[in-house]
């Protein structure tokens, strides 16, 4: 049985290695106000990390100003400092609460990053977690889906990573709102907690009746756990595979070994092939097995050959087998500034000029570069081991629709790209903490 006190949360923080200074996500429902009160009282004790809260309003309903303004009310009187991150951007009608948490987590990674925080704690609990689970194994999920949510989790923004901690899974939701509650904080009511037009709602609505047949809240939980634990054992053998057969190239590709990969365990293959293809995509939600089963397979039909699957792109050849981004998937252009910033979920850029946005190379760019002449053409770098698709989808910078400089291929004073590879990266991939 877990303590449910300020102290218990704060060994979880430190476990987690939360930093010295930690965000708290708080929207002014029961369970982020149980996480307030705990970290109003943590806040005095030894140990204790600065605590800064953030709410934000998405703009969606007239009551979320104020619901923010009752958080700062309650902050001041707990004596925490408080944040209102306010929408600038209009959110799609269609699936709203995904683009709304998008949203979100990039508008606290901004303030995070800008003010130094370094992680941000959510309010999550086993209620949340069996709701997850509940979901995933409705949509097919495997190994990685049926885990849940993570007590930590990387999630890599424009703006940089931003660490998530959810130190509240092996708490039920009811017992968050009993510590608000006590505290004297009033929960405000989000009416799309209830509406059955979301799925988690109806999942959320259909517990009890599941529990009464013993799938309960804990038994789903369970079942996070024990996947979990079968995640840790997979991913430890891939990442073995991986350092010793795979390799990042510069401009952002994984290349792999083909006789490797062809000799590979078929389930270790689809989850390589499952999280690279979701990471290069950048998936919000996992594709369908039958997918994966099929782009995996893809190597052993031919010596030489090339697919897409959901963003990412795969081609290989007579002993390589190369993973990237597909250039047509590419973000949209993004200014860029002198401070450094992630293009793409690949590239960080910067440059000293102004006025200029970031875009994929693209196949009329790398051509240019390649018949260019003349004692003034910058000679392009250009790989022959790399397919050329790749060189494509690399980034560029430019003034209105004149490009400026490719800096992978051609470097030039005033402008940088860098890899964010490694294989650090690795584990974060497999685990599905994806960039977005």
């Amino acid at each position: 049985m877990v303590a449910k006190t300020p102290a218990a949360f704060l060994k979880t923080l430190t476990r987690l290695r939360a930093g010295a200074h930690v965000a708290l996500a708080v929207s002014g429902g029961g369970d982020s106000l149980g996480l307030l009160a705990l970290a109003a009282k943590a806040k005095d004790l030894k140990g204790a990390p600065k605590f800064s809260v953030l709410t934000v309003d998405h703009g969606l309903r007239p009551e979320a100003r104020l619901e923010a303004k009752s958080v700062g009310q309650a902050c001041k009187e707990l004596g925490l400092k408080h944040v209102t991150l306010r929408a600038n951007e209009k959110l799609a009608t269609q699936d709203i609460q995904q683009q709304a948490r998008l949203l979100r987590y990039g508008l606290m990674a901004q303030w995070s990053v800008r003010h130094k925080a370094q992680a941000l704690v959510l309010a999550h609990h086993q209620d949340d977690q069996a709701e997850t689970v509940l979901m995933r194994l409705a949509r097919g999920s495997g190994v990685n889906g049926l885990s849940g949510m993570a007590e930590k989790q990387i999630l890599g923004t424009q703006f940089g990573d931003l660490v998530l901690l959810r130190p509240f899974l092996a708490w039920r939701g009811v017992e968050l709102k009993k510590i608000a509650k006590k505290a004297g904080l009033q929960a405000g009511e989000d009416p799309s907690n209830s509406d059955r037009q979301f799925e988690r709602v109806r999942w959320r609505q259909a517990l009890p009746q599941l529990a009464e047949a013993g799938l309960n809240v804990e038994a789903l939980s369970g079942l996070a756990d024990t996947m979990r634990e079968v995640r840790t054992s997979l991913d430890a053998q891939l990442v073995a595979w991986l350092n010793a057969h795979a390799t990042w190239h510069a401009f952002g590709v994984l290349c792999l070994s083909k006789p490797a990969y062809l000799e590979l365990d078929v389930a270790l293959k689809q989850r390589l092939m499952a999280a690279f293809v979701r990471y290069f995509g950048a998936q919000k939600h996992p594709l369908k097995r039958a997918q994966i089963e099929a782009f995996a397979a893809r190597p052993h039909a031919s010596v030489a050959g090339g697919a897409t699957l959901g963003g990412a792109q795969m081609r290989w050849r007579q002993h390589s087998v190369f993973l990237g981004r597909e250039v047509a998937a590419c973000r949209d252009p993004m200014p860029v500034t002198s401070k450094p910033a992630l293009w793409d979920n690949r590239m960080q850029v910067k440059t000293q000029e102004k006025g200029l946005f970031v875009a994929p190379l693209g196949a009329e760019g790398m051509q240019a570069l390649r018949d260019a002449r003349g004692p003034k053409a910058a000679k392009a770098r250009f790989d022959a081991a790399l397919p050329a698709c790749y060189i494509a989808a690399l980034p560029a910078f430019y003034r209105g629709k004149r490009r400026l400089a490719c800096p992978s291929l051609e470097p030039k004073t005033g402008f940088s790209v860098a890899s964010v590879y490694s294989q650090e990266l690795y584990l974060t991939i497999l685990r599905g903490g994806q960039h977005w």
